[in-house]
């Protein structure tokens, strides 16, 4: 019971960060930090939503790319994780608006997740909440969401934390929570 109080807490504080991580970038007025991978993942975006009100939910040909020509982009970057912010574009967001939403989705879960993984490692409640901030804020990882805006890896490095937590703990024989590896694995995978 003290580990649901303890997330319960620690919720306010990871909603507080992840909210004020992306307002410091992206919401400015009239502007959108474009990354080299930002028209890319918007076109993505943008695609599944026109799919959606079309009534396809699992588009395989994106026909918004390359001027209506097509593009596999589903087969090889798959769209699981963007249906959050197409689902916010067909419901009358703009791109830059589910965007964000999405961005302060990505790094809630990842502060949450984190949080978890150090209670899985046995941290107490102050030590989960600094690696929880020491890795939702690393630098790497809020290069990847700003400057790269490799929306894939920014995903992937959500689960990797309770992914090395996991590992550890069978290898030291602790077989517990063992789903917990395979979630965060299938995780992954929908992701790469």
């Amino acid at each position: 019971m003290g580990f649901l109080i303890s997330v319960r807490i620690n919720y306010r504080i990871c909603r507080l960060l992840s909210i004020a991580m992306v307002a410091i970038v992206y919401l400015q007025p009239n502007k959108i930090l474009s990354g080299s991978d930002y028209h890319f993942h918007m076109n993505r975006i943008e695609n599944l939503a026109l799919s959606i009100k079309q009534g396809e939910w699992f588009p395989r040909i994106s026909y918004f790319f390359i001027g209506g020509m097509g593009y596999a982009a589903g087969l090889f970057y798959p769209d699981a994780f963007l249906y959050l912010p197409a689902i916010l574009r067909v419901v009358g967001l703009s791109i830059k608006e589910s965007f964000i939403v999405f961005a302060i989705a990505i790094n809630f879960s990842t502060f949450l997740i984190t949080y978890i993984s150090g209670k899985l490692a046995d941290f107490n409640k102050k030590q989960a909440l600094i690696f929880s901030l020491m890795y939702g804020l690393s630098i790497y990882r809020f290069s990847d969401l700003v400057n790269r805006q490799a929306i894939g890896e920014v995903i992937a490095l959500t689960f990797f934390p309770l992914m090395i937590v996991m590992l550890t703990r069978l290898k030291k024989g602790e077989h517990r929570y063992w789903y917990l590896l395979s979630i965060g694995m299938q995780l992954l995978v929908i992701v790469i």
